[in-house]
């Protein structure tokens, strides 16, 4: 580091460290960085300070990390790499629940409900993983009759629900797998905590519109490798310059907005949201879909939209302690395309998805809706006929492989950008070792001991798939740029 940015007291390896986004990833890798002797300075546009994370406090807030509640699964499939780092998480959460009064992590169960009355390859593929490592008692398959009578045994059997399938002559029933290490997470308020901690741990803070919000990188020549910028710092909308050693980008689904050169790698994509609430004097629902008796429930469904289109994936959580029951439906997470800035690396026809503005999030397309009813006639038929309670759609960063970005970004010199974000959805559930596996590749990349390094790093090399080579002219745009 140059000596004009070099501050008294600071050690040869300490860096002064801005990070933009206070969300999960931002929170999570500050307090990380902090715990390693780095200086760190959070930028937020949003006063989390002010509204606590608290989703109906602010309805101008549209990070996903503001969000009643999230799922927790260590249900990977193949990909053995997250199973374990699920794992790893867990015991975090359990440990950090031991000194709250309100815990965080609630092991309700997750219900992963088949497509039929037969387990999915996906299935298959995480319960070979499960019993690879240790796990395999953890899972109860419903139509497995050792399973079941362990479930009994174990006091699981009331969560191990039967969902007749529609318009079945047979009157078959949906097989499915009880995940007893699964559960939730309770994510405005898990990011409200980090953020009380990461302050305790000497992490500075500055929120609002216009002091907290990025404007620009401050870029100077490097004298390591003429042919990059390097740079020293950023500024903000209020117009002041903040000096740093490295920007570490952790800005949710507009990280594209602030680095371009994530254009190849993202793509933000919304999923649909809805609630019900349940008047807690009526004791029948309250109780029944309390946490207690509940579980998350997931299911990949079979019927078909009347366009012909897949329905996809649902999947509901139990009541909060308000009274609400949300709803999330990714079978298709929805685009916005629209015309992309000038200089934007990468592009499909010149436009590039990017959130809606928080007034058209309101509601959800005709799919999801549809695809939601269906759902709830089966899984909850007790709100067959009610009216939403709220809609939204939530916008995720989705990854060209479902896997996060976190690596420093080689179109800068001397390794002065980070990037710590592309959740892909399904981020949440790492908050309390995120940041850990992050600052270890912040500080050592390639020689970093994270088994997540490999899976994380920068990768122009691989094709864009999981949804992101559709385009603006695919059937998920719901945006208004050019077709």
């Amino acid at each position: 580091m140059p000596d004009a940015m070099k501050e008294p007291n600071m050690g040869q390896n300490q860096k002064r460290v801005a990070v933009i986004g206070a969300g999960i990833f931002g929170l999570s890798l500050a307090i990380a960085l902090r715990k390693k002797g780095h200086i760190v300075t959070v930028f937020e546009r949003n006063r989390y300070d002010k509204n606590k994370y608290e989703p109906e406090d602010d309805e101008r807030v549209q990070a996903a990390s503001v969000d009643l509640n999230k799922i927790f699964r260590a249900s990977y499939g193949n990909k053995l790499h997250y199973q374990r780092l699920a794992m790893e998480s867990r015991a975090a959460w359990l440990s950090l629940n031991e000194g709250l009064e309100d815990a965080l992590f609630v092991g309700c169960g997750m219900l992963r409900v088949q497509p039929s009355d037969e387990l999915g390859a996906l299935e298959r593929e995480t319960l070979a993983n499960m019993e690879r490592d240790g796990f395999r008692d953890t899972q109860f398959v419903k139509s497995n009759v050792d399973d079941r009578k362990r479930a009994t045994s174990q006091g699981w059997s009331d969560k191990l629900l039967d969902f007749d399938i529609p318009n079945s002559t047979e009157h078959r029933a949906f097989d499915a797998v009880l995940d007893s290490l699964g559960g939730l997470t309770r994510c405005s308020a898990a990011c409200y905590q980090y953020y009380k901690m990461a302050v305790s741990a000497g992490v500075e803070f500055i929120f609002g519109s216009e002091e907290g919000a990025f404007q620009s990188f401050i870029e100077e020549n490097s004298v390591v490798d003429a042919s990059k910028k390097r740079v020293v710092g950023l500024k903000t909308k209020d117009g002041k310059s903040h000096k740093a050693h490295v920007v570490a980008v952790a800005a949710g689904s507009f990280s594209t907005q602030l680095l371009p050169e994530l254009s190849y790698h993202l793509e933000s994509a919304a999923g649909s949201l809805v609630t019900y609430k349940i008047d807690r004097n009526n004791k029948t629902l309250w109780d029944k879909y309390s946490p207690e008796n509940f579980p998350v429930i997931t299911w990949r469904s079979a019927p078909r939209a009347c366009d012909g289109k897949d329905t996809g994936t649902i999947y509901v959580f139990p009541r909060t302690e308000d009274g609400i029951i949300k709803i999330g439906y990714r079978g298709v997470k929805f685009t916005n395309f629209q015309t992309a800035p000038n200089g934007v690396p990468f592009t499909q026809d010149g436009q590039w998805s990017i959130p809606l503005p928080y007034e058209d999030c309101k509601a959800v397309p005709p799919q999801a809706e549809e695809a939601i009813r269906t759902f709830v006639s089966i899984f909850l038929p007790e709100f067959d006929e009610a009216e939403f309670y709220t809609t939204k759609l939530c916008w995720y960063t989705d990854s060209l492989d479902n896997s996060f970005v976190i690596d420093y970004v080689p179109h800068y010199a001397d390794q002065s950008v980070f990037v710590c974000t592309g959740g892909s959805g399904h981020g949440a559930k790492f908050m309390p070792v995120l940041g850990e596996h992050a600052a270890d590749i912040f500080d050592n990349t390639d020689h970093a001991e994270s088994h997540m390094r490999t899976h994380w790093r920068w990768r122009e090399d691989i094709p864009r798939i999981n949804g992101l080579e559709e385009g603006p002219d695919g059937p998920r745009n719901i945006g208004g740029g050019p077709k």
